[in-house]
Protein backbone atom coordinates (compact mmCIF):
# COMPACT_ATOMS: atom_id res chain seq x y z
CA UNK A 1 0.00 0.00 0.00
CA UNK A 2 1.37 3.03 -0.78
CA UNK A 3 1.41 6.35 2.39
CA UNK A 4 -1.79 8.07 3.05
CA UNK A 5 -2.03 11.36 2.40
CA UNK A 6 -2.82 13.82 5.46
CA UNK A 7 -5.67 16.32 4.36
CA UNK A 8 -5.91 19.31 7.32
CA UNK A 9 -9.51 20.30 6.66
CA UNK A 10 -9.66 24.35 7.38
CA UNK A 11 -12.22 25.41 4.94
CA UNK A 12 -14.92 25.78 8.25
CA UNK A 13 -16.37 29.02 8.88
CA UNK A 14 -14.73 28.72 12.52
CA UNK A 15 -17.58 31.49 13.06
CA UNK A 16 -18.64 29.78 17.12
CA UNK A 17 -15.90 31.69 18.90
CA UNK A 18 -16.30 34.98 17.06
CA UNK A 19 -13.98 37.23 15.26
CA UNK A 20 -11.08 35.58 13.44
CA UNK A 21 -11.96 31.33 12.48
CA UNK A 22 -10.75 29.45 14.70
CA UNK A 23 -8.11 27.62 12.31
CA UNK A 24 -6.10 30.55 11.69
CA UNK A 25 -5.97 32.15 15.14
CA UNK A 26 -2.70 32.55 16.22
CA UNK A 27 -1.58 29.87 19.22
CA UNK A 28 1.84 31.12 20.01
CA UNK A 29 3.29 32.28 17.03
CA UNK A 30 1.35 30.65 14.19
CA UNK A 31 -2.17 29.32 12.94
CA UNK A 32 -3.98 27.23 14.54
CA UNK A 33 -4.05 24.49 11.40
CA UNK A 34 0.06 24.76 11.16
CA UNK A 35 0.48 22.90 15.01
CA UNK A 36 -1.00 19.58 12.72
CA UNK A 37 1.21 20.76 10.17
CA UNK A 38 4.09 19.86 12.26
CA UNK A 39 2.47 16.44 12.95
CA UNK A 40 2.31 15.69 9.69
CA UNK A 41 5.79 16.82 8.49
CA UNK A 42 7.32 14.55 10.80
CA UNK A 43 5.24 11.68 9.41
CA UNK A 44 6.56 12.21 5.87
CA UNK A 45 9.96 12.37 7.30
CA UNK A 46 9.28 9.05 8.87
CA UNK A 47 7.45 7.66 5.61
CA UNK A 48 4.13 7.36 7.65
CA UNK A 49 2.23 9.44 5.16
CA UNK A 50 2.78 11.09 1.42
CA UNK A 51 1.57 14.40 0.74
CA UNK A 52 0.03 17.06 2.41
CA UNK A 53 -3.29 18.78 1.75
CA UNK A 54 -4.64 21.87 3.31
CA UNK A 55 -8.26 22.68 2.55
CA UNK A 56 -9.18 26.43 2.66
CA UNK A 57 -12.68 27.69 2.93
CA UNK A 58 -13.80 28.31 -0.38
CA UNK A 59 -13.88 32.41 -0.20
CA UNK A 60 -10.30 32.38 1.23
CA UNK A 61 -7.24 33.87 -0.47
CA UNK A 62 -4.45 31.98 -0.51
CA UNK A 63 -2.03 34.15 -1.55
CA UNK A 64 -2.60 37.06 1.05
CA UNK A 65 -2.54 33.72 4.04
CA UNK A 66 0.54 32.94 5.51
CA UNK A 67 0.11 29.02 3.95
CA UNK A 68 1.65 30.31 0.80
CA UNK A 69 5.18 30.60 2.41
CA UNK A 70 4.88 26.63 2.82
CA UNK A 71 5.96 24.89 -0.82
CA UNK A 72 5.57 21.36 0.79
CA UNK A 73 1.78 21.37 1.03
CA UNK A 74 -0.94 21.59 -1.83
CA UNK A 75 -3.82 23.67 -0.91
CA UNK A 76 -6.78 23.60 -2.22
CA UNK A 77 -10.62 25.91 -1.79
CA UNK A 78 -13.51 23.20 -0.36
CA UNK A 79 -17.20 24.12 -0.24
CA UNK A 80 -19.68 25.45 1.59
CA UNK A 81 -20.08 22.09 3.35
CA UNK A 82 -17.93 19.47 5.01
CA UNK A 83 -18.75 16.75 2.67
CA UNK A 84 -18.13 19.14 0.10
CA UNK A 85 -14.85 20.46 1.29
CA UNK A 86 -13.30 16.39 1.78
CA UNK A 87 -14.55 16.01 -2.00
CA UNK A 88 -12.03 18.50 -2.93
CA UNK A 89 -9.12 17.09 -0.69
CA UNK A 90 -10.00 13.41 -2.00
CA UNK A 91 -9.38 15.01 -5.72
CA UNK A 92 -6.42 16.89 -5.05
CA UNK A 93 -4.93 13.92 -3.16
CA UNK A 94 -3.05 11.25 -5.36
CA UNK A 95 -2.45 8.77 -2.76
CA UNK A 96 -4.62 5.48 -2.55
CA UNK A 97 -5.69 6.49 1.39
CA UNK A 98 -6.19 9.71 3.09
CA UNK A 99 -5.78 10.81 6.75
CA UNK A 100 -8.37 13.31 7.40
CA UNK A 101 -8.03 15.68 10.32
CA UNK A 102 -9.72 18.45 11.39
CA UNK A 103 -7.20 21.87 11.74
CA UNK A 104 -8.83 22.47 15.15
CA UNK A 105 -7.36 20.13 16.49
CA UNK A 106 -4.17 21.25 17.21
CA UNK A 107 -2.69 18.82 19.43
CA UNK A 108 -3.02 15.32 17.54
CA UNK A 109 0.55 13.47 17.93
CA UNK A 110 2.67 11.31 15.75
CA UNK A 111 2.08 7.98 17.53
CA UNK A 112 -1.93 8.32 17.51
CA UNK A 113 -1.47 8.63 13.58
CA UNK A 114 1.04 5.44 13.25
CA UNK A 115 -1.80 3.86 14.96
CA UNK A 116 -4.33 4.37 12.68
CA UNK A 117 -1.98 3.67 9.92
CA UNK A 118 -1.06 0.16 11.20
CA UNK A 119 -4.50 -0.69 12.22
CA UNK A 120 -5.24 0.28 7.95
CA UNK A 121 -5.50 -2.91 5.67
CA UNK A 122 -6.42 -1.27 2.34
CA UNK A 123 -9.76 -1.34 2.65
CA UNK A 124 -11.62 -0.77 6.04
CA UNK A 125 -11.80 2.58 7.33
CA UNK A 126 -10.36 3.23 11.02
CA UNK A 127 -10.89 6.24 13.34
CA UNK A 128 -9.84 7.47 17.13
CA UNK A 129 -12.36 6.52 19.60
CA UNK A 130 -11.87 7.97 23.13
CA UNK A 131 -14.33 6.34 25.92
CA UNK A 132 -17.28 8.81 27.47
CA UNK A 133 -16.58 9.43 31.23
CA UNK A 134 -18.83 12.14 32.03
CA UNK A 135 -22.41 11.78 33.34
CA UNK A 136 -24.65 12.17 30.66
CA UNK A 137 -28.34 13.78 30.65
CA UNK A 138 -31.11 13.89 27.96
CA UNK A 139 -33.37 17.26 28.62
CA UNK A 140 -36.15 17.34 26.54
CA UNK A 141 -38.68 20.31 27.39
CA UNK A 142 -38.64 20.44 30.87
CA UNK A 143 -37.93 16.41 31.79
CA UNK A 144 -34.58 15.44 32.25
CA UNK A 145 -33.42 11.72 32.65
CA UNK A 146 -30.50 9.72 32.87
CA UNK A 147 -28.30 8.16 29.63
CA UNK A 148 -26.32 4.98 30.14
CA UNK A 149 -22.56 6.19 29.21
CA UNK A 150 -21.73 2.25 28.38
CA UNK A 151 -20.39 1.69 25.31
CA UNK A 152 -20.76 5.28 24.40
CA UNK A 153 -17.53 6.88 22.66
CA UNK A 154 -16.09 9.91 21.40
CA UNK A 155 -14.64 10.18 17.94
CA UNK A 156 -12.10 11.98 16.93
CA UNK A 157 -9.80 13.11 14.03
CA UNK A 158 -7.71 12.29 11.94
CA UNK A 159 -9.90 9.52 9.98
CA UNK A 160 -8.39 6.99 7.56
CA UNK A 161 -9.76 5.42 4.90
CA UNK A 162 -9.83 4.07 0.94
CA UNK A 163 -9.44 7.55 -0.93
CA UNK A 164 -12.00 5.74 -3.89
CA UNK A 165 -14.59 4.10 -1.57
CA UNK A 166 -14.98 7.41 -0.23
CA UNK A 167 -15.00 9.65 -3.06
CA UNK A 168 -17.71 7.40 -4.69
CA UNK A 169 -19.55 7.23 -1.44
CA UNK A 170 -19.72 11.08 -0.80
CA UNK A 171 -20.46 11.61 -4.66
CA UNK A 172 -23.38 9.15 -4.76
CA UNK A 173 -24.53 10.64 -1.30
CA UNK A 174 -27.91 12.69 -1.75
CA UNK A 175 -26.98 13.69 2.37
CA UNK A 176 -24.86 16.30 3.29
CA UNK A 177 -25.55 16.78 6.84
CA UNK A 178 -23.40 13.65 8.51
CA UNK A 179 -21.06 14.84 11.00
CA UNK A 180 -17.91 12.89 9.75
CA UNK A 181 -17.36 10.66 7.11
CA UNK A 182 -17.27 7.90 9.71
CA UNK A 183 -20.92 8.38 10.09
CA UNK A 184 -21.16 8.51 6.15
CA UNK A 185 -19.54 5.02 6.17
CA UNK A 186 -21.23 3.25 8.89
CA UNK A 187 -24.25 3.91 6.55
CA UNK A 188 -23.98 2.09 3.64
CA UNK A 189 -22.42 -0.70 5.39
CA UNK A 190 -18.44 -0.56 5.18
CA UNK A 191 -16.18 -1.82 7.48
CA UNK A 192 -14.68 0.39 10.12
CA UNK A 193 -12.21 0.02 12.63
CA UNK A 194 -11.05 1.90 15.78
CA UNK A 195 -7.89 2.97 17.92
CA UNK A 196 -7.90 4.51 21.20
CA UNK A 197 -7.86 8.43 20.76
CA UNK A 198 -5.94 10.95 23.12
CA UNK A 199 -7.29 13.49 25.44
CA UNK A 200 -5.19 16.05 24.51
CA UNK A 201 -6.57 15.63 20.83
CA UNK A 202 -9.77 17.99 21.87
CA UNK A 203 -11.24 20.18 19.25
CA UNK A 204 -11.53 24.27 19.82
CA UNK A 205 -15.09 24.93 19.31
CA UNK A 206 -15.70 26.71 22.55
CA UNK A 207 -14.19 29.36 24.39
CA UNK A 208 -12.74 27.64 26.88
CA UNK A 209 -11.54 25.27 25.03
CA UNK A 210 -9.32 27.73 23.32
CA UNK A 211 -7.90 29.02 26.77
CA UNK A 212 -7.34 25.25 27.22
CA UNK A 213 -5.10 25.26 23.99
CA UNK A 214 -3.75 28.73 24.79
CA UNK A 215 -2.26 26.82 28.00
CA UNK A 216 -0.94 24.31 27.02
CA UNK A 217 0.39 25.41 23.67
CA UNK A 218 2.52 28.23 25.58
CA UNK A 219 4.01 24.88 27.73
CA UNK A 220 5.33 22.97 24.58
CA UNK A 221 6.99 26.08 23.09
CA UNK A 222 10.69 25.82 23.10
CA UNK A 223 12.57 29.61 22.27
CA UNK A 224 15.87 30.42 20.68
CA UNK A 225 17.72 33.36 19.63
CA UNK A 226 20.19 33.94 16.70
CA UNK A 227 22.22 36.46 15.80
CA UNK A 228 23.52 37.88 12.01
CA UNK A 229 25.62 40.31 10.92
CA UNK A 230 26.52 41.56 7.71
CA UNK A 231 29.13 44.46 6.34
CA UNK A 232 29.67 45.72 2.83
CA UNK A 233 31.40 48.13 1.47
CA UNK A 234 30.16 51.20 -0.30
CA UNK A 235 30.10 51.08 -4.74
CA UNK A 236 29.54 53.83 -6.99
CA UNK A 237 26.99 53.21 -10.04
CA UNK A 238 25.50 50.28 -7.68
CA UNK A 239 22.20 49.93 -6.65
CA UNK A 240 21.27 50.28 -2.97
CA UNK A 241 18.91 47.49 -1.81
CA UNK A 242 18.22 47.35 1.74
CA UNK A 243 15.23 44.85 3.24
CA UNK A 244 14.14 44.48 -0.71
CA UNK A 245 13.16 47.94 -0.81
CA UNK A 246 15.11 50.36 -3.74
CA UNK A 247 16.17 53.53 -2.08
CA UNK A 248 17.71 56.23 -4.16
CA UNK A 249 21.41 57.00 -4.15
CA UNK A 250 24.56 57.89 -5.64
CA UNK A 251 26.37 54.83 -4.23
CA UNK A 252 24.99 51.12 -3.61
CA UNK A 253 26.95 48.15 -1.77
CA UNK A 254 29.69 45.98 -3.15
CA UNK A 255 28.55 42.20 -3.13
CA UNK A 256 27.77 39.00 -5.41
CA UNK A 257 24.84 39.30 -5.25
CA UNK A 258 22.67 42.42 -4.48
CA UNK A 259 24.22 43.14 -1.61
CA UNK A 260 21.39 43.69 0.67
CA UNK A 261 22.66 43.46 4.10
CA UNK A 262 19.86 43.50 6.33
CA UNK A 263 18.66 40.57 4.17
CA UNK A 264 21.58 38.76 4.54
CA UNK A 265 21.62 39.75 8.77
CA UNK A 266 18.30 38.53 9.37
CA UNK A 267 18.95 35.37 7.07
CA UNK A 268 21.57 34.36 9.08
CA UNK A 269 20.17 35.33 12.25
CA UNK A 270 16.87 32.77 12.02
CA UNK A 271 19.94 30.07 10.34
CA UNK A 272 21.77 30.42 13.15
CA UNK A 273 18.70 30.16 15.79
CA UNK A 274 17.71 27.04 14.02
CA UNK A 275 20.82 25.79 13.69
CA UNK A 276 21.19 25.77 10.03
CA UNK A 277 24.38 26.42 7.76
CA UNK A 278 24.84 30.35 7.49
CA UNK A 279 24.51 31.78 4.09
CA UNK A 280 27.88 31.88 2.76
CA UNK A 281 27.40 28.16 2.55
CA UNK A 282 23.70 28.15 1.00
CA UNK A 283 24.36 30.88 -1.36
CA UNK A 284 28.20 31.08 -1.57
CA UNK A 285 29.66 33.96 -3.52
CA UNK A 286 31.63 32.08 -5.80
CA UNK A 287 28.55 30.21 -7.03
CA UNK A 288 27.15 31.78 -10.41
CA UNK A 289 23.89 31.19 -9.58
CA UNK A 290 23.93 33.90 -7.13
CA UNK A 291 24.86 36.56 -9.39
CA UNK A 292 23.18 39.59 -8.86
CA UNK A 293 20.63 37.39 -6.97
CA UNK A 294 17.48 39.45 -5.49
CA UNK A 295 18.30 38.75 -1.25
CA UNK A 296 14.84 39.27 -0.64
CA UNK A 297 14.65 35.95 -2.44
CA UNK A 298 17.44 34.38 -0.95
CA UNK A 299 15.46 35.31 2.83
CA UNK A 300 12.63 33.72 1.76
CA UNK A 301 14.34 30.56 0.75
CA UNK A 302 15.99 30.58 4.10
CA UNK A 303 12.66 30.90 5.93
CA UNK A 304 11.80 27.99 4.37
CA UNK A 305 14.63 25.58 5.65
CA UNK A 306 13.90 27.29 8.93
CA UNK A 307 10.63 26.48 9.17
CA UNK A 308 11.26 23.25 7.77
CA UNK A 309 13.39 22.47 10.71
CA UNK A 310 10.34 23.23 12.59
CA UNK A 311 10.85 26.76 13.53
CA UNK A 312 8.95 29.92 13.45
CA UNK A 313 10.03 33.61 13.99
CA UNK A 314 8.52 35.48 16.72
CA UNK A 315 10.88 38.50 16.79
CA UNK A 316 13.56 39.81 14.26
CA UNK A 317 15.29 43.20 15.80
CA UNK A 318 17.60 45.05 13.00
CA UNK A 319 20.51 47.46 13.67
CA UNK A 320 21.67 49.12 10.40
CA UNK A 321 24.88 51.67 10.69
CA UNK A 322 25.11 54.03 7.98
CA UNK A 323 26.33 58.00 7.85
CA UNK A 324 24.81 58.41 4.23
CA UNK A 325 22.08 58.19 3.03
CA UNK A 326 19.20 58.66 5.68
CA UNK A 327 17.18 55.83 5.74
CA UNK A 328 15.05 56.32 8.45
CA UNK A 329 12.51 57.84 5.63
CA UNK A 330 12.19 53.54 4.03
CA UNK A 331 11.50 52.58 7.49
CA UNK A 332 8.33 51.37 6.53
CA UNK A 333 8.76 50.58 3.70
CA UNK A 334 11.49 48.28 4.64
CA UNK A 335 9.42 46.71 7.77
CA UNK A 336 6.71 45.89 4.96
CA UNK A 337 8.78 44.28 2.27
CA UNK A 338 10.64 41.76 5.14
CA UNK A 339 7.11 41.58 7.30
CA UNK A 340 5.50 40.05 3.15
CA UNK A 341 8.25 37.22 3.91
CA UNK A 342 8.30 36.78 7.55
CA UNK A 343 5.12 37.29 8.64
CA UNK A 344 3.20 40.23 9.93
CA UNK A 345 4.17 41.77 13.33
CA UNK A 346 7.92 40.46 13.17
CA UNK A 347 10.76 43.16 12.31
CA UNK A 348 11.69 45.76 13.64
CA UNK A 349 14.18 48.32 12.57
CA UNK A 350 16.55 51.09 13.95
CA UNK A 351 18.91 53.14 12.06
CA UNK A 352 22.02 54.41 13.33
CA UNK A 353 24.36 57.17 12.65
CA UNK A 354 28.44 56.16 11.92
CA UNK A 355 28.65 59.96 13.98
CA UNK A 356 32.17 60.40 11.93
CA UNK A 357 33.82 57.29 12.94
CA UNK A 358 35.46 54.90 10.06
CA UNK A 359 34.50 53.10 8.23
CA UNK A 360 30.38 53.63 8.68
CA UNK A 361 31.00 56.98 9.65
CA UNK A 362 33.36 58.09 6.74
CA UNK A 363 30.43 56.59 4.44
CA UNK A 364 32.84 53.66 3.67
CA UNK A 365 30.47 50.71 4.28
CA UNK A 366 27.36 49.75 5.74
CA UNK A 367 27.05 47.40 8.75
CA UNK A 368 23.95 45.70 9.89
CA UNK A 369 22.61 43.32 12.95
CA UNK A 370 19.97 41.19 13.55
CA UNK A 371 18.47 39.22 16.49
CA UNK A 372 15.88 36.23 15.51
CA UNK A 373 13.85 35.03 18.20
CA UNK A 374 12.21 31.62 17.03
CA UNK A 375 9.72 29.61 18.30
CA UNK A 376 9.16 25.59 17.86
CA UNK A 377 6.01 23.83 18.19
CA UNK A 378 7.82 20.19 17.74
CA UNK A 379 6.65 19.62 21.41
CA UNK A 380 6.11 16.84 23.65
CA UNK A 381 3.61 15.68 21.29
CA UNK A 382 6.24 13.98 19.24
CA UNK A 383 7.52 11.83 22.76
CA UNK A 384 4.06 10.80 23.82
CA UNK A 385 3.21 6.59 24.09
Amino acid sequence: MSCPAFVILAGGKGERLGGQAKQFRNLEGRPVWAWSLETARQLREEGVVGEIVLVLPPTFDASAADCVNYSDVKTTCGGDSRSLSVLAALREARSSSVLFHDAARPFVSVQLCRRLVRAFNGKNAVIPILAENNALKKVCGNEISAVNRDNIFITQTPQLFPREKLTELLERSQCRSFKDEAELWLQNGESLDCVEGEQLNFKITEDGDWQMAQIIAEKTITVRSGVGYDVHPFQPGRRLVLGGVEIPSRMGLAGHSDADAVCHAVADSILSAAGLPDIGTLYPASSAAYKNANSILLLSDALERVRTAGWNPDWISIVVTAQTPKLAPWKDAMIASLERVLGNNTVGITFKSGEGVSPAGSSEALFVWAVSTLKNIKSSFECRS
